[in-house]
């Protein structure tokens, strides 16, 4: 995933060691995800319950949810403004 490449690339640059915890908290976060999808919360910027989110420190984990799946469509700094 692009995102996750880009977040890494920001990180590493500073803290190579923090960068790949950041990676691995949000792979775990995503795999939890794949158990328990409702466990993010609805987007804020949206109403629809099958748009969430989860957060792992201030980077945002944006999935949609559908009947057999989860689709992550987005990973990234909460700070952004998102374009749903």
């Amino acid at each position: 995933m692009e995102d996750l490449k880009s977040i890494k690339a920001f990180i590493v640059k500073d803290n190579p060691k923090a960068a790949v915890r950041m990676i691995r908290k949000i792979k775990a976060a995503v795999k939890h995800l794949e158990e328990f999808p409702n466990s993010g919360r609805i987007i804020p910027e949206t109403s629809n319950p099958q748009l969430r989110e989860v957060i792992i420190s201030n980077y945002r984990v944006m999935y949609q949810i559908s009947e057999s799946s989860v689709n992550i469509f987005a990973v990234y700094e909460g700070h952004r403004l998102p374009s749903l």
